[in-house]
């Protein structure tokens, strides 16, 4: 039973990284069976070898065996690699970098779990080698390693893993309370007779303490733990942070660079989607300019179906399923409908600055998938309210390259009154009144074609398409001091029937966007003609884009209260903290009251040991006080001592005074009682003056007996309520 138990703390420490790991995966509750699994194997693998071969012999025999255990992972959850051999190399090699290179939450494959599966698995063998060699401590540092490597894996974005640590602490408890049997100290050596009584006594009082320390440890990792963690500035680092995922090679063409083509011949098929009303879709972001084209992102994670929450305020809307069927669409970008939280039938990489979706590999052509977006709602009240982000947090949606055309500069400082939403929405305008949409104008949105484009203010401009007017607005934010970006997507399409919708060429557009503090990216609609609903806002009565939507009441601040989210549920910190009050007073009083009422047993007790009843009783009174006294200045006398042996015991333990001799009347008075015959004609076995004698000798010893223990162990002396439980024969 022991060894059982001993086991299963094992395998619990082992399997508590795991557990606090699998939050970070889009399938937890198949990552956490995963993770135990071979935490169990590990521990198990470990204490069966360890039986015919020394420990560097175990370790070295282990590694096949968690070699075969990833090539199972790669068989059950395949990666990027094809074949099982190659597919197993790969997930060995490249684990580490494929995990913090894929959005949260982690794709689950094999080459992202292998590197936690062995990790963890080379703790539980370390554990149990340790365990067995008789170094509890370094069999519960191994797995403890483990569990902070899994902490910093999953960085500031995970749920707090106070559940997992709770089990980690219960069963380091448990496997330092199993290591500590034997007996210690100089009196090791003895042999000690127990009887069944003080065997069952013994085993009920470790029981107790083992349960009093686990209920202490479980109310500080789960309770007392996050209440004192909660606010703190202090998190793990972001390791995704700092590694950057491989930068895609964006010289090609820019997605801005074919609207012109696709203007001039607008009935060309591209996708066709399946929704349950017209459905406006997003393309890709092109967040950088170098004077001649706007780039797209170039920095995707690999993603899961489950999409990490995108890094900037989106303010709230419905949220709308469409599924996409790609034809003939340039490029490794996805199209998606507004804000994509969810995404199933491909593999796909996500960007959470731009919101936006790409293939893992490959490209989009022949793609079909089902994605579930947020479609933001926007309120021209909040709009208008909203004030400039912070400079340097957007600097590269602010960045200008050298030389821009002068009209770039006039129209700009035009507009340069007003809050930051009025500002873009009559830069917005301006382009839309005054100039006009021609689909035979020539390509490009560079400097040169803007400088052919764009006239003084007050002039009447000529035309252009959705990729001039686009990139005009986006440059023309930025001379503002507003960050911004531009965006490529695709109108509803024709309607084939009640659900199915077919996007052409003649649906690809382009607007731009501008960061609003409080509100997010807001889309405006900058192109000439009737307002369009194609991703960008409707024209306002003012003119440009930005629309009301009374749907959303975001930009005001959100009340600032107790209750936030904890450990995945919402927590009323004031509440909790006047319950940890409330209950630590509780516990306190109550251990007042038990001390008080311990020290009031005692001492009647003791009073009736000494004082009550006949010499006989008072004399035996006086033999167990001197026993108890004795065990409770850790010197307490063997079972098979004769009352010789422990009054000696005694005066090793307090030698009397110099110069004088302790002569103890208790020796000869209970041997007497023990030898002589039963009370009778003779009289009585011990005198009261005998029994005086003794009780008074008691009493003295046990008085400088106490006063020569330590000052916290006299203050505890009386409070002590073992002495009360102690059997007696």
């Amino acid at each position: 039973m022991r060894r059982l138990a001993g086991y299963a703390a094992l395998a619990s420490c082992a399997a508590a990284p795991g557990l606090a790991l699998a939050p970070a995966y889009a399938e937890p509750v198949t990552v956490a069976a995963t993770l135990s699994v071979w935490a169990v194997a590990g521990v198990l693998v470990a204490g069966l070898l360890r039986r015919y071969f020394p420990a560097p012999a175990v370790l070295l025999l282990g590694l096949p065996v968690a070699f075969a255990g990833t090539a199972v992972l790669v068989a059950v959850f395949p990666g990027a690699a094809t074949s099982v051999w190659w597919g197993t190399l790969d997930a060995v090699a490249n684990s580490g970098a494929r995990i913090l290179t894929t959005a949260l939450p982690t794709t689950v494959a094999a080459d992202t779990l292998a590197l936690p599966a062995l990790a963890i698995w080379l703790s539980g063998v370390a554990a149990a080698l340790a365990y067995h060699s008789d170094h509890p401590l370094a069999a519960v540092t191994c797995p403890l390693l483990a569990l902070v490597g899994a902490a910093v894996l999953n960085g500031p974005e995970v749920r707090h893993a106070y559940l997992p640590t709770a089990l980690f602490a219960l069963a380091a408890v448990l496997l330092l309370a199993l290591s500590a049997g034997g007996a210690t100290g100089p009196r090791a050596a003895e042999v000690r007779v127990a009887t069944k009584r003080a065997v069952r006594a013994g085993r009920l009082s470790r029981a107790l303490a083992l349960g009093c320390v686990v209920a202490v440890v479980a109310t500080l990792t789960t309770y007392i733990g996050p209440l004192a963690l909660y606010g703190s500035a202090v998190s793990p680092a972001d390791l995704r942070a700092v590694v950057t995922p491989p930068e895609e090679d964006t010289s090609g063409a820019s997605p801005l660079s074919y609207l012109p083509e696709w203007a001039a011949e607008p009935g060309e098929h591209l996708l066709t989607v399946t929704a349950d009303e017209p459905t406006d879709l997003r393309w890709a972001t092109l967040s950088d300019f170098d004077g001649i084209t706007w780039r797209p992102e170039s920095r995707y994670r690999s993603a899961a179906e489950e999409l990490p929450a995108p890094e900037t305020v989106v303010p709230d809307g419905p949220n709308q399923e469409v599924t996409v069927e790609v034809d003939a669409l340039p490029g490794h970008w996805l199209p998606v409908v507004g804000v994509p939280r969810h995404v199933s039938g491909a593999s796909v990489a996500y960007a959470p600055e731009s919101t936006t979706l790409r293939t893992a590999d490959g490209s989009a052509e022949d793609a079909e998938y089902t994605v579930i977006g947020q479609v933001p709602s926007y309120e021209e009240e909040n709009l208008n309210a909203a004030g400039e982000p912070d400079k340097e947090q957007f600097e590269r949606y602010l960045r200008f390259p050298e030389d821009p055309p002068e009209q770039i500069t006039e129209i700009a400082e035009r507009f340069s009154d007003g809050t930051p939403y009025q500002r873009a929405n009559r830069l917005a305008g301006y382009l839309r009144g005054n100039y006009g949409f021609d689909p035979e104008s020539s390509g490009g949105h560079g400097y040169a074609n803007l400088d052919t484009l764009l006239v003084a203010p007050g002039e009447k401009g000529g035309g252009g398409t959705s990729e001039q007017f686009a990139s005009a607005f986006a440059l023309l934010a930025r001379a503002s001091g507003l960050p911004s970006r531009v965006v490529v997507g695709f109108g509803p399409g024709t309607a084939e029937d009640d659900q199915t919708y077919t996007v052409r060429t003649g649906d690809a557009v382009a607007w731009g966007e501008v960061y609003l503090e409080g509100v997010g990216w807001a889309p405006f609609d900058v192109t000439p003609g009737d307002p369009k609903e194609n991703g960008a806002s409707a024209v306002s009565d003012a003119g440009g884009g930005g629309a009301a939507d009374e749907s959303w009441d975001g930009g005001s601040p959100e009340e600032d209260t107790d209750e936030s989210e904890a450990s995945g549920a919402f927590l009323d910190v004031t509440h909790a903290w006047w319950t940890v009050g409330w209950v630590g007073t509780g516990l306190l009083a109550a251990l007042v009251a038990g001390a008080l009422f311990t020290t009031a047993l005692r001492a009647v007790r003791r009073r009736l040991r000494l004082t009550a009843g006949p010499p006989e009783k008072r004399l035996t009174g006086a033999w167990w006080e001197l026993r108890d006294e004795m065990r409770l200045a850790r010197a307490g006398p063997l079972p098979s001592d004769t009352v010789a042996d422990v009054l000696a015991r005694c005066d090793e333990l307090l030698p009397p005074p110099e110069g004088r001799d302790r002569r103890w009347t208790l020796a000869t008075t209970m041997n007497a009682m023990a030898f002589m015959g039963p009370a009778g004609a003779h009289g009585e076995r011990v005198s009261a003056d005998a029994a005086h004698r003794a009780v008074d000798e008691v009493r003295t010893y046990t008085a400088d007996l106490r006063a020569a223990q330590s000052h916290s162990r006299r203050l505890l002396w009386w409070t002590d309520p073992r002495p009360l439980f102690w059997g007696r024969r």
